[in-house]
């Protein structure tokens, strides 16, 4: 999500704290506009069996928030800041969206995300009414597990349905390697697009087994997709040297990791190096598709030795995220 300036007027704003009649009406414009783009999208991705996508994301200057509909769920996250402190601005937020959606109390979750925090998590869940119970969500024919109050990332990531759609095309007949597989939904896609072999590899089991139960539910299962839990650089450095070799790779590292105080990865300082590592592992005339969600990111891919670099943003980026930058996306041929 590109940052959006937010207006310099202080009108709105009452001793730096948005006033009870200042955060009635902008709740009354959120579920408008999020009612709205409802009826727009709802009934085209129903259709094609879609139940996870995009409503709202900060679209009005002043209300800062982003609104997920997951099978009938919706999730309200805000992006904090000072006007809102000591408020319940995200709960009258949550309360007033699904209000307009007739989506009952229990099936709301509200988050809220600090965007450069000195210290802590990015996100923080707030206490909502929701069972914490995983439950499946459609994207197409395929099928995937999602959690919605466990854990403070949902399981399903919707920016990327048109990447994993790209990847199911050119997966026939090809062995495919998922580098931060998370829960593997590029991998069932894969699957489903004909793969030979599949290998996930991720830091975290939680993440693989997560990611074996998607492939589990779509009915993929078999010797011939294996879960590596492994640091991918570590994984990638093995896997050259012992001269093994996939067809198809998808790289979608997260934009920082830590250990402790140490930033192990920095998606800027550190994209161009694990790139490279994976071409190794690239066979010739293979694709590598890689990706960030990183707002400020600053691609350093020219000059691969042997390759064709393509960015892709415009293609991956679904309907539901029109006009705005949710990741951004390169092919690589090699």
């Amino acid at each position: 999500m590109q940052p959006r300036m937010a207006p310099k007027t202080l009108s709105i704003v009452k001793n730096r704290t948005y006033s009870p009649e200042v955060i009635a009406r902008q709740a009354e414009m959120l579920s408008n506009r999020v009612k709205k783009t409802f009826r727009r999208l709802h009934g085209s991705f129903e259709k094609r069996q879609i139940g996870v996508f995009r409503l709202y994301d900060w679209e009005i200057p002043e209300i800062r928030a982003v609104v997920d509909w997951y099978e009938g769920h919706l999730v309200v996250g805000e992006y904090v800041r000072e006007q809102t402190e000591g408020t319940n601005w995200l709960e009258i937020m949550g309360e007033a969206v699904a209000k307009a959606l007739q989506v009952p109390p229990e099936k709301l979750h509200l988050r809220r995300r600090s965007t450069r925090p000195k210290q802590g998590e990015r996100y923080q869940k707030q206490a909502t009414a929701g069972t914490g119970e995983r439950f499946i969500a459609r994207e197409g024919d395929l099928r995937f597990w999602v959690d919605l109050d466990s854990y403070l990332d949902t399981g399903l990531f919707a920016d990327h349905r048109k990447t994993r759609a790209m990847v199911r095309e050119q997966a026939v007949g090809k062995e495919f390697l998922n580098l931060f597989a998370y829960t593997g939904s590029f991998t069932a896609y894969a699957a489903a697009g004909g793969a030979n072999s599949t290998t996930s590899v991720d830091r975290s089991q939680r993440y693989l087994d997560w990611a074996e139960e998607n492939m589990e539910l779509n009915g993929f299962v078999g010797p011939e997709h294996e879960f590596v839990v492994e640091d991918v650089r570590t994984f990638l450095r093995q896997a050259a040297r012992m001269g093994k070799r996939w067809d198809l790779i998808v790289l979608d590292p997260p934009s920082f990791s830590t250990r402790g105080d140490v930033v192990e990865f920095d998606i800027q300082r550190d994209h161009r190096a694990v790139v490279i590592e994976a071409l190794a592992v690239l066979r010739i005339h293979g694709t590598l598709y890689f990706s960030t969600n990183h707002q400020r990111f600053q691609p350093a891919l020219e000059d691969l030795p042997q390759c064709t670099v393509e960015e892709i943003t415009e293609k991956t980026t679904p309907l539901d995220y029109d006009g705005r930058t949710p990741h951004r996306a390169f092919r690589i041929d090699r």
